[in-house]
């Protein structure tokens, strides 16, 4: 029996042959193909990639409950052990998601053979996936909320966006152990000095300048900066960067110049800024994508995002001669969850330049 490689060993062959049997790839290949889908991918280095064995997995929760657990060594009796636990069971559900990638004959001609065809043709499957699954973790929802058609792989999921939205007490995604996202709100009647973008400046004397992410940073709780602060993100729309780096450019500073020129990657207050090009910024004032013209900057630490991946991944060839190409098709099953939704500060109804 002819081992993955062997079937993707020689791209001459696969011109010729009218079909090829289905493909799972095995453990190690299909981390080489998570390995590519998140290398071209926002969520490298700033999310966290489950990889699955099954369509589910339990993370759960673990809390002491109420009260102190440290009692003055004189005071100290039976009574002030530490008996009860809170949990809450977080579960990670794959769905299954399918797509095509055609090959043409005339690309199979530059030259591209064995392991260097395979890695070729993982490489654009991976880079296609990574653009989708950007979009799908932040915008997606299986509510109806901005009516996604059952053709559409965000009508699957909740969204990193939905589960922070809908997560207050009595919530879908209230997490009984630590509690509730922290929401704010850009308008005028919202939670900020001066309604608008990232960064303004107020147009009456002393013209001072706000930050929006001061304030993200002050009601995200203290006992998620303990690791310090740079392990956290700041994650929105590239525009929004671009208004801070404007912002940055109008104060005149040796940060603006540096801003402008791109010396380094940016930050705030040492917290990365991750560009989202996929996070929508046509919000309407309930989150329904395409009704308006809000945006969103979400502030939680880099691991709490998660992506599950289960690595079952198939791929299945079909000929098409008069296409002149190899149709491959590839299936795989993954889902996104934020692990504690109390270590998030999600800002809404932000404007753009």
């Amino acid at each position: 029996m002819k081992t993955n490689v062997q079937l993707l060993s020689k791209a001459e062959q696969i011109a010729k042959m009218t079909a090829l049997p289905t493909i799972v790839l095995q453990a190690q290949e299909a981390d080489k193909f998570l390995d590519y889908m998140v290398d071209q991918s926002v969520l490298k280095n700033n999310a966290r990639i489950v990889r699955m064995n099954s369509p589910e997995k339990n993370i759960r929760a673990i809390g002491f409950g109420t009260g102190k657990f440290l009692k003055p060594a004189s005071t100290f009796s039976s009574s002030d052990y530490k008996k009860t636990w809170t949990e809450q069971k977080l579960l990670l559900t794959t769905s299954k998601v399918r797509g095509c990638v055609a090959i043409f004959d005339d690309d199979l001609e530059d030259g591209i053979e064995g392991a260097a065809f395979k890695d070729h043709l993982m490489k654009m499957i991976a880079s296609e996936v990574a653009n989708e699954l950007d979009e799908a973790a932040f915008t997606a929802d299986k509510h109806g909320l901005s009516g996604f058609a059952a053709t559409d792989i965000r009508s699957l999921w909740d969204g990193w966006r939905y589960q922070i939205t809908h997560s207050a007490v009595g919530g879908l995604y209230y997490n009984t152990v630590t509690g509730a996202a922290h929401v704010l709100d850009a308008t005028s009647t919202g939670d900020f000095a001066i309604a608008g973008k990232i960064a303004q400046q107020d147009t009456s004397a002393p013209y001072n300048w706000e930050f929006k992410y001061s304030k993200m940073l002050k009601t995200m709780p203290s006992k998620y900066k303990k690791g310090g602060i740079g392990n956290l993100r700041f994650w929105h729309s590239d525009q929004v960067t671009q208004d801070y780096i404007n912002a940055l450019a109008a104060r005149s500073t040796i940060l603006g110049d540096s801003a402008l020129v791109g010396d380094a990657a940016l930050k705030y207050a040492k917290v990365p800024l991750v560009d989202c090009p996929l996070m929508p910024i046509d919000l309407d004032a309930n989150g329904v994508i395409g009704a308006g013209s809000y945006t969103d900057v979400i502030l939680t630490p880099a691991a709490n995002f998660i992506m599950g991946v289960q690595r079952e991944i198939t791929i299945e060839s079909q000929r098409e001669a008069a296409d002149e190409a190899t149709y491959w098709f590839y299936s795989m099953r993954l889902c996104f969850l934020i692990e504690n939704v109390d270590a998030v500060v999600l800002t809404k109804k932000l404007t753009i330049a």
